[in-house]
């Protein structure tokens, strides 16, 4: 970054935080960390090799901040859903499943939980977005900070480590 940079941002941040602010709170009116959004927005244009190569900074902002406030929407939504991972279960339960059968889903539940554990953290991340949140790989490789063919990689492996992991415990169940 040049020694200009700075002055450069700061310009921005003078000109267009509050629109930004605005822009927020205007498309998600239940947005309770506006002011975290636009600062983190300026911090990701901060982070920018060239900040200044920009051809137009304003839409950049804009578009940070609108991918940045669905980022955190889907987050909070996946947190919620998985607070409390007993109610999660409750809620898919068949009524009509017998106690057994039941403890036979909880427990597959379980393993594969188990097995999302064991892959390390940005292939387990990468797979959770793909597979359950149905993220694109483009989409991946923004929030995770990776390149898309990457986040293509971490996804297969995970799939390959899971496929694995199912094919065992089958032939364990056979014998």
């Amino acid at each position: 970054m040049s020694k200009d940079s700075p002055g450069f941002l700061h310009k921005l941040f003078l000109q267009h935080a509050h629109e930004i602010g605005a822009f927020v709170r205007g498309r998600w009116p239940r947005e309770p960390d506006v002011t975290d959004i636009v600062q983190e927005t300026f911090l990701r244009l901060s982070q920018y090799p060239s900040p200044q190569s920009i051809q137009n900074p304003r839409a950049f902002l804009f578009q940070t901040a609108a991918n940045l406030t669905v980022d955190r929407h889907r987050r909070r939504e996946t947190r919620e859903r998985f607070a409390a991972p007993n109610a999660e279960i409750e809620q898919v339960a068949d009524r009509d499943l017998s106690p057994e059968h039941y403890w036979q889903a909880h427990q597959q539940l379980e393993k594969f939980s188990a097995w999302l554990d064991e892959l390390p953290e940005l292939r387990r991340h990468a797979f959770v977005l793909y597979r359950i949140e149905g993220c694109s790989h483009a989409e991946i490789a923004a929030r995770l900070g990776i390149s898309t063919r990457c986040s293509e990689r971490y996804v297969m492996l995970a799939m390959q480590h899971i496929s694995a992991r199912l094919s065992a415990d089958q032939d364990q169940d056979l014998r």
